[in-house]
């Protein structure tokens, strides 16, 4: 496997094409092309390793221009002309998936297994690397930025996919308890359903990067805290992969594919999102997001990047240059009940703003009484319970509908609210105790939040 540095020229023309889709502007690429070679003078430097097939993810310093490497059974560290600093074997080792991440019981045979790099993660605050494997049920070790065979912590938790194949997102943004100061580890994670101890991992979770706490979850109460399991009976058919993820505007967001529903083996893409001030994961939501053109479906979402926008695509998408971007390839399905992408594929960009908007209007419409609040493979779905009524004692204006409906959780926490916005969010509190209704609640501090321009 190699890991190659180019020198690309620029285009000479750019095409941008407007599709009247929500959420979106669709830039074509037509993989069918013909491939051409790329000349040797292209190639600036490359670094090799013979002993590794695969490399699974690659992360650059952005202080220093180093560059870290994690493959199977192994970890690099080299320097910004891709020379190999440090080479770290991590892998086989004896491992059974009957084993706990502290110890195994006396029947476990254990076996020589690979260790599959699952994630590779800079802290920049501590000037430290995380990487995650899949041996020992997913765990974790903390090491030195400069010198990756300096092993920091060994942390003794599940985190990531045990297996070669299940996927894992992981990213720091701020977070509980107090963001934007407080930084955590966002982590996606498909269940695996290989190992007993797998039902104790989240599927989404923030997790601290304290040292006393290395990546315990970051806020954990009896029945909440900064977390989200799929239930018992749907975790084995309703697999849900995770493609990215990024933070934008105060929200983590992750890219998955799923099904559309528990009981409709459809496969789509969407944006899971949590507010980064929530320690109880109310506000986690979901929608779908499509890529389309000419009448083709990009369901299967494959790999994406969140940048800035640019003068000319920030004049294309009404919004400033120095806005979010989300850029996302998509591929066809393999017929809409498979989850095998096709060779086709197109290359989506998405306004941060109007994905906001989006996911804004659908909260909306849920608390207009329209719709079920979906997610049936969380808890069990109900309809959307009107409070429109109650906006009316604060002389607040009704929600109008939205155009774009999907399935959402219909709660919101606290942004990093000012003390004029604290003053008018406790009258929502009130009139929800009052009321007995923690609908209420939720929905008065929505408009708030909606009013106040946080969209």
């Amino acid at each position: 496997m190699r890991v190659a540095r180019l020198v690309v020229s620029r285009p000479r023309r750019r095409c941008w094409c407007r599709l009247s889709l929500p959420l979106m502007l669709i830039l074509m690429l037509s993989l069918s092309l013909p491939i051409t070679r790329s000349l040797p003078a292209d190639i600036v430097q490359k670094f090799h390793d013979p002993e590794v097939e695969r490399m699974n993810h690659l992360v650059v310093d952005k202080n220093t221009g180093r560059v870290y490497v994690g493959a199977v059974n192994r970890l690099y560290q080299l320097s910004p002309d891709l020379l190999l600093v440090v080479k770290e074997v991590t892998g086989p080792k004896g491992d059974s998936t009957a084993c706990s991440m502290l110890d195994c019981p006396r029947e476990a045979q254990k076996r020589p297994v690979d260790n599959v790099n699952k994630a590779l993660v800079i802290d920049y605050t501590t000037t430290r690397l995380i990487s995650c494997g899949s041996l020992f049920q997913g765990m974790c070790t903390v090491r030195n930025l400069h010198n990756i065979s300096d092993v920091v912590q060994e942390v003794k938790e599940a985190v990531v996919a045990n297996n070669a194949t299940a996927s894992t997102v992981a990213f720091i943004a701020p977070g509980p308890p107090n963001p934007p100061v407080s930084q955590v580890m966002y982590v996606g994670v498909t269940f695996t359903g290989n190992s007993p101890y797998r039902s104790e991992v989240p599927a989404v979770s923030s997790r601290s990067l304290d040292k006393d706490k290395m990546l315990n979850i970051a806020e954990a109460a009896v029945t909440t805290g900064t977390r989200m399991y799929v239930n018992s009976l749907s975790r084995e058919r309703y697999p849900i992969n995770y493609i990215y993820g990024f933070s934008s505007g105060g929200f983590s967001y992750f890219l998955t594919t799923q099904m559309k529903n528990t009981e409709t083996p459809i496969y789509l893409s969407k944006l899971v999102r949590v507010c980064q001030d929530d320690e109880h994961y109310y506000s986690y939501t979901e929608i779908p997001i499509n890529c389309t053109s000419d009448e083709r479906i990009y369901n299967l979402v494959q790999a994406a990047y969140v940048g800035k926008a640019g003068s000319v695509l920030a004049g294309d998408l009404g919004i400033t240059a120095q806005d979010d971007v989300l850029f996302a390839v998509f591929a066809e399905s393999d017929g809409p009940n498979s989850d095998v992408p096709r060779p086709h594929s197109a290359l989506c960009v998405y306004s941060l703003k109007a994905i906001r908007r989006k996911f804004m209007s659908n909260i909306q419409r849920c608390f207009s009484g329209e719709g079920q609040r979906g997610l049936e493979f969380i808890s069990p779905s109900h309809k959307c319970i009107s409070t429109v009524s109650h906006f009316e004692q604060l002389n607040l204006t009704a929600v109008s509908s939205p155009t774009y409906t999907q399935s959402q959780r219909c709660h919101l926490t606290s942004c990093s609210l000012s003390e004029e916005k604290q003053n008018i969010f406790q009258r929502c509190k009130n009139l929800a105790s009052n009321a007995k209704h923690f609908e209420i609640y939720d929905k008065c501090f929505f408009k708030i939040y909606h009013d106040l321009g946080y969209t």
